[in-house]
């Protein structure tokens, strides 16, 4: 929370002396000429354009409050998806703090200890586990119970984790302390406890996962952060996998709508390390959802971008 508001203030103070500031500080002088221009027209001999003329610091004043208005930074946005009754927000924030089923990023072999060989504390998995189970058999428990009957492949190099590997897109249901999450695979874990993964590997991932939600979930809001940026070690930048991310669950919505809202939350650290425009990703959304049309498109792959 405090990462939040320190990103949100610094952000503000910035737009406030960038050219959006002076611009909105100008508008307001702007105004205050055109209605000394009116009222010298329409009220000449009157007390009113001298009042105007005397008075111009309440414009300064009106002028820095309308800049620090508009310069406000937004950290959430949230667009209705063009022919269908879905909403698709983005947001800036903790994901575990906002509403709906959970999305957690995993491996193909749903390791879940927390150390310095396998899952790192400050993951998404590392925090979701911490949050949510007071031991790692239990969330063990919970993963086998949903794999029961799916197919793996026993792997024999591995000196400590698990040893038998699902396929790519895999996901295990979870409903811990009473909220839905799902644990999808979207990396491998080589023998040295490396994750690894690649964009084709987090496409298919997706894919799976809209038909699993599509076939097997609860139709409630999913929330799910940047996958796949993090430990799996994706080369591609956050906006190019937030937009994958959009581009594959609008595809995935034009054969059937399985969720009435997705939120992509950025975590505030990220947004600030790598310096991801807020604005950019915004301005794509709201694109693809105004300007995506169902009507003229042939029914492609589940979760394939259109």
């Amino acid at each position: 929370m405090l990462a939040k508001l320190r990103l949100q203030a610094n952000a503000w103070l910035k737009n406030i002396v960038s050219v959006k500031g002076g611009s909105a500080i100008l508008s307001a002088f702007g105004a205050l000429w055109l209605l000394i221009e009116i009222s010298t027209f329409y009220f000449q001999g009157t007390a009113i354009p001298a009042w105007l003329r005397a008075h111009w610091w309440l414009f300064a004043i009106a002028g820095v409050v309308i800049s620090a208005c508009v310069c406000f930074p937004r950290l959430s946005v949230s667009y209705k998806l063009n022919g269908r009754d879905v909403t698709i927000s983005i947001c800036i924030n903790d994901m575990f703090s906002v509403p709906g089923a959970l999305i957690v990023g995993s491996n193909s072999t749903f390791d879940t200890e927390i150390s310095p060989r396998l899952i790192a504390t400050k993951s998404v998995q590392g925090q979701f586990t911490k949050m949510h189970y007071t031991h790692e058999s239990q969330l063990d428990a919970e993963i086998a119970a949903s794999l029961s009957g799916t197919n793996g492949v026993h792997l024999t190099d591995r000196q400590f984790g698990k040893s038998t590997r699902y396929p790519r897109g895999t996901v295990a249901r979870l409903n811990p302390q009473g909220r839905t999450a799902y644990l999808l695979a979207i990396a491998d874990i080589n023998p040295q406890g490396v994750a690894e993964s690649n964009f084709e590997y987090l496409q298919v991932a997706l894919a799976e996962l809209w038909i699993y939600v599509g076939s097997r979930g609860l139709k409630e809001p999913l929330v799910m952060p940047v996958l796949g940026t993090g430990l799996s070690r994706l080369p591609q930048t956050r906006e190019q996998v937030v937009r994958e991310i959009i581009n594959s669950f609008v595809a995935a919505c034009s054969e059937r709508v399985f969720a009435d809202q997705i939120t992509i939350v950025l975590s505030p650290s990220d947004v600030k390390k790598h310096k991801i425009s807020f604005d950019d990703i915004a301005s794509f959304l709201r694109h693809t959802c105004v300007y995506t049309d169902f009507s003229t498109n042939a029914k492609p792959a589940v979760g394939q971008p259109t």
